[in-house]
């Protein structure tokens, strides 16, 4: 099921070798919370990293990395909301979620005032 979901972006990476293409980012929630178990200390989000993929053909997203990039110096350490599948997948015998990017909603530039 399609959903949007609210994350920031910590970084993002995409490429190409002979034998692979990549497209993911790393991303932490907006909020904290506060984790720490018998006077431990344990306070903030999680870094996650989530896959950018193309939604019709599955294959990684190299062209949305590259709008992302393009607008990083907006979106970094800004929470922005990205529009993708949850999954609950099986990992080593572990449950784990996983959200797979499609999409972001990427805001416009902000216009330049001029100098009077």
């Amino acid at each position: 099921m399609l959903i949007k979901a609210t994350y920031v972006p910590i970084n993002v990476s995409a490429g190409a070798t002979n034998d692979m293409v990549w497209a993911n980012m790393e991303v932490c929630n907006p909020y904290t919370r506060d984790t720490g178990i018998n006077d431990n200390v344990g306070i903030g989000s999680p870094v996650v990293k989530v896959n950018l993929i193309v939604r019709d053909t599955g294959k990684p997203n190299v062209a949305l990395a590259k709008r992302l990039k393009e607008a990083f110096t907006r979106i970094y350490l800004q929470p922005t909301e990205f529009e993708g599948v949850m999954e609950i997948v099986k990992k080593g015998g572990v449950e784990q979620m996983t959200f797979t990017v499609f999409d972001a909603a990427i805001p416009e530039p902000k216009a330049q005032l001029k100098a009077s």
